[in-house]
């Protein structure tokens, strides 16, 4: 061991004279707190405590946990479940030997005939054995790798409708060939959902290569796609896509005007989902609804003067905040003051309101900030999502936020915008009849999966075991002490050669401790939201894990790229092409800055390429050059890297015996691409090599250390960053350092003054951090209350969204039964709407309990003549029982037969009230309903038109009334979902109070849209070439 002295002694170890320890005789020898001196405390140095525990007493203390942990293993459901999963591994393992034997043909062949078995009446689970030697095999052939036993246990938890949760580095997205392969035999199509368009399309490339060699199709589904790509990327087996992209395609899908602009496979367009991080797309996300907006009126002047004004207000005089929810609630000084500065007598004023604007310009300059919630590029106010670190350029706040922004920006104002359309992503998956996820952190929400989504976590084994070491938390008085904590912490990794992973919370952090490590003269790179770090996310990610490497990354950001020790080799080998090759294949510089990375390739260990491979370079660049030249062809520097990616790829699907036949048969035209191909294979064995030995010695010193500088709202996105060490049985180790000053802190009104209390006690430097398992537990139960904190909104949100979400899926039924039904169903909708309008007027004129006397039958017959307008004028007074014949509109047994239907529905309908008159109100029904509808077709046969074109008309208004009305719905629940809330204070349930009210609401607006459809309908036939304008316009 080495002595603590001797590391003291170290040069960059030397303690500043402001933290050096003292003695202290009031600490107290039991006290759970321990007050470090200013060095940081490392794996392999030992420190001094107030309570150190004796060897003896600390070891038996941890061979005592692990048994613990191991008896709970052992006795907890999981285990048992894992467990029973071996069976089917074992049955897998059998049939390999059988498998291997087969040729390519042969294993092809077998994907039709297990179709086929599944055909004739065998179930899934008869054939999920051999399906998944069968991808298995593929797996070996096509990428050279093969599903270890543990893979297959996950490939088997995803088909059965679970959520399979796989540490780090354990290949899940290997693992989704299994379930993915099994259920796309159905042929109804299955989804494997990712959370960005970069993994979707490396994993649609990269997987698909399994799926095609076995006869199946992969789509993918990528932003900037047009319509008709899509459609034909949904028809595939299986289609990759992420999230986001899968939302909105549903939700244009149903705002389509015809059938020709869908793009899912309706009528069923949802069978079977594999979620990659499952559990940021459907917890993370899920506080976000997936909107659709369109532009509403203008009030862009106001933003501005609503900024200037919010100026004016000082916190604490003039309003107050609560930072849980993002509230702002103004004092009586602030309101009149507020009123003062915009000469108005009231802020709530219905004809000049302003009390909107001011308190969303309040919330853009307390919550909203500049490089943490969003950055501005371009003359735009763009979103970073706090989650992933990544900029979403399509994502607009709603209600006036993303304006209050702008202009406290001084950019320019978009215009507001109405809510068209929008989904959760809980509601969306929830449309899949089976639904299943893969994540490295689930289990601390399983509660929350299993009540949403009835899908249970299995934790299936790591392949080997987890070496990684979790050092205990630190917790600072103040965020200059815990920066410079954090800084010497990476300072002393780099002087050992560790790569370090740094986990920020926001651009400004990791900014602020980059500018940190440079006044150190330490070498790193920097991944955050900005576009200079994000465009070389992979780049950067991928060599996190060299010797030296020091990685300062937003929390998440390069999620689902893999930190090999030792460096990626596939990177470094195309690093060194695009090197070699990119000056000679265009002149034009590239337009990222990549400063930060120069600098840090300098401490890198520089690759040995040999001779062979150095003599392809040579050759490719004098080919690169001849080809430019010769063909006087220039390329700018994105289109000369697609070239390189290109040939790249093409050396990934392609044998090197038909790489050589290419070269051989294009020897006379130059085949830059092979030659590319077959240069990169050769660099990637020098890669392979030096990447294998630089990773033992990484190993060596302890693996990759992660820091995570402040500790999040939910245990799983820190357990998220932790798993970014210790991969597949490699060493690492993990520390997260916190300030009584983090935003977290202060959010939930934790109280930290007697922290800060105690350290000042002890000692005048604020910047010593508290260590110890009191401390671990007051952070994990603030945490544990944070969690509950955003559970119940996430659950509250749902609950909401549950009532929206039975209306919306009766009107998007309804929608594609509309624009996929044949003109038989077209018909009969607008004969079930002209009904339903009948019964609504008879219904409030005439009540089945009282003498026809006293019915209001004049004011019937108005209302009804009011809708048919020009059509009804003939209809005159009529009396009971002699009424006029209607129109002969029911000729032709199809007519008879649905106006028979009709009749024997009215006769059935539950809904009248049970009177002595009740026959006769069901005869004045169905005699205005003849009226009504006889005479709709009397007009539209003598209009001349074509049945096609009829049907067109119809479809056209059926649709565009619906739309028109939902979307004033949605504008409708939005508001009553916010005012609902205040009647808590009149003892009132909100959700109930939602419910009932947003009951009434969709009853008016089915009403509504069912009278403005008729009578849109009649209008139109009674003077076609007028309306023509209206209907197309």
């Amino acid at each position: 061991m080495v002595t603590a002295l001797s590391l003291l002694n170290a040069p960059f170890l030397t303690p500043k004279p402001r933290t050096q320890l003292k003695t202290l005789p009031s600490a107290k020898p039991n006290s759970p707190f321990f007050f470090p001196s200013s060095f940081p405390s490392f794996p392999n140095l030992q420190r001094h405590r107030f309570n150190v525990q004796p060897p003896i007493a600390a070891s038996l203390k941890e061979k005592v946990g692990c048994f613990k942990k191991t008896l709970s293993d052992f006795t907890g459901l999981n285990y048992w479940v894992v467990r029973d999963y071996y069976r089917l591994v074992d049955s897998v393992n059998a049939l390999e030997p059988e498998i291997q034997r087969l040729s390519d043909e042969q294993l092809a062949a077998k994907t039709s005939e297990f179709k086929k078995r599944l055909n004739q009446g065998e179930a899934v689970s008869d054939i999920q054995a051999e399906a998944f030697a069968v991808v298995r095999e593929a797996a070996k052939r096509k990428l050279g790798m093969r599903h270890f036993d543990v893979q297959i246990i996950g490939g088997a938890v995803l088909h059965d409708g679970s959520i399979a949760e796989m540490k780090t580095g354990e290949g899940k997205t290997l693992v989704s060939t299994l379930a993915a392969y099994l259920n796309a035999l159905a042929g109804d199509g299955v989804h494997v959902v990712t959370v960005n368009d970069y993994l979707a399309q490396r994993d649609a490339e990269w997987m698909g290569r399994v799926h095609r060699s076995l006869g199946l199709s992969v789509g993918l589904i990528q932003k900037g796609m047009t319509a008709e790509e899509r459609r034909i990327n949904y028809q595939c087996d299986i289609t990759y896509t992420n999230n986001s992209e899968l939302g909105f395609d549903y939700l244009r899908d149903n705002l389509a005007g015809n059938s020709d602009q869908l793009v899912m496979r309706w009528p069923k367009p949802f069978h079977f989902a594999i979620v990659d991080e499952v559990d940021s797309v459907l917890i993370d996300e899920g506080r976000n609804p997936l909107l659709i907006s369109g532009e509403a009126s203008k009030d862009d002047a106001r933003y501005p003067v609503a900024a200037k004004v919010a100026e004016l207000l000082m916190r604490g005089l003039h309003y107050n905040i609560e930072l849980k929810d993002n509230s702002v609630e103004l004092t009586e000084e602030g309101i009149a003051l507020a009123e003062l500065a915009l000469e108005t007598n009231d802020l709530w004023d219905e004809n000049d309101p302003w009390a909107r604007f001011v308190m969303n310009a309040l919330k853009a300059k307390e919550f909203y900030r500049r490089d943490v919630q969003y950055i501005v590029r371009n003359g735009k106010a763009l979103i970073i999502n706090e989650l992933t670190g990544r900029v979403e350029e399509k994502r607009r706040w709603s209600e006036g936020i993303h304006q209050a922004v702008e202009a406290k920006e001084g950019l320019k104002i978009q215009a507001d915008s109405v809510v068209v359309a929008q989904i959760t992503y809980q509601s969306l998956f929830k449309l899949y009849p089976k639904l299943s996820g893969m994540t490295g952190t689930a289990k601390t929400e399983e509660r929350e999966f299993l009540k949403m989504f009835q899908m249970p976590v299995i934790e299936v084994p790591t392949n080997l075991p987890n070496i990684r070491k979790d050092l205990p938390i630190q917790a600072f008085a103040t965020a200059r002490g815990k920066w410079e904590y954090v800084s010497q912490e990476v300072e002393y990794m780099f002087r050992q050669g560790r790569p370090v992973l740094v986990g920020t919370t926001s651009v400004e952090n990791s900014e602020h401790l980059s500018d940190l490590l440079q006044e150190r003269n330490i070498p790193h790179s920097v991944l955050n939201a900005r576009p200079k770090y994000a465009a070389r996310e992979a780049e950067i990610i991928a060599q996190a894990g060299r010797k030296y490497a020091i990685t300062i990354s937003t929390n998440m950001a390069g999620r689902g790229t893999d930190i090999i020790l030792g460096g990626n080799p596939k990177m470094l080998a195309r690093e060194i092409i695009e090197d070699s090759l990119l000056s000679f294949l265009t002149r034009e510089a590239p337009s990222i800055e990549v400063s930060d990375m120069s600098i840090s390739r300098k401490v890198f260990s520089k690759v040995k390429v040999g001779p062979s491979s150095m003599a392809l370079l040579a050759k490719s660049a004098l080919m690169a050059k001849f080809v430019g030249k010769s063909e006087g062809k220039s390329w700018t520097h994105e289109e000369a890297k697609s070239i390189i990616s290109e040939s790249v790829e093409m050396s990934q699907l392609k044998p090197l015996k038909e790489l050589q036949k290419l070269i051989d048969e294009q020897s006379e035209m130059y085949p830059l691409g092979p030659y590319i191909a077959i240069t990169y294979l050769s660099v990637l064995k020098d890669c392979e090599v030096h990447c294998t030995k630089e990773g033992s010695e990484v190993k060596r010193l302890g693996g990759l250390h992660v820091i995570g500088t402040s500790l999040h709202e939910s245990r799983r996105i820190d357990n998220q960053l932790r798993g970014r060490a210790g991969r597949q049985g490699d060493p690492g180790s993990t520390r997260f350092m916190v300030s009584l000053q983090d935003e977290m802190f202060q959010k939930f009104n934790f109280d930290t003054e007697w922290a800060v209390k105690l350290i000042s006690k002890i000692t005048n430097d604020e910047d010593i951090p508290i260590e110890g398992d009191a401390i671990v537990k007051q952070l994990l139960a603030l945490q544990i209350n944070a969690e509950k904190y955003f559970f119940n909104i996430r659950k509250s949100l749902v609950e909401f969204d549950e009532v929206l979400e039975v209306q919306r899926k009766h009107v998007y039924d309804l929608r594609q039964l509309i624009l996929t039904g044949d003109d038989e169903s077209c018909s009969q909708h607008i004969f079930q709407y002209m009904q339903a309008v009948v019964d609504e007027i008879v219904f409030g004129n005439a009540d089945p309990l009282k003498h026809p006397r006293y019915w209001s039958l004049s004011k019937l017959l108005k209302e009804f003549i009011n809708i048919g307008g020009k059509l009804l004028d003939d209809v005159d007074n009529f009396h009971l029982p002699n009424l006029p014949k209607p129109p002969d509109g029911f000729r032709g047994i199809r007519r008879k037969n649905s106006s028979l239907k009709r009749w024997l529905a009215i006769c059935s309908d539950d809904s009248t009230k049970n009177g002595r008159y009740r026959p006769t109100t069901n005869l004045l029904r169905k005699y205005l309903g003849d009226i009504l509808i006889a005479s709709y077709l009397n007009i539209v046969q003598e209009s001349g038109y074509d049945d096609a074109y009829i049907k067109e008309i119809e479809r056209a208004v059926l649709v565009k009334t619906l739309d028109c009305f939902w979307r004033d719905h949605l504008v409708n629940m939005n508001r009553l979902s916010s005012a609902v809330n205040v009647r808590s204070f009149g003892h009132r349930n909100p959700l109930e109070e939602y419910k009932i009210d947003g009951c009434r609401f969709f009853i008016s607006m089915l009403s509504a849209t069912r009278r403005l459809t008729v009578e849109s309908l009649l209008q139109y036939w009674s003077s076609p070439m007028e309306s023509q304008e209206l209907f197309f316009s």
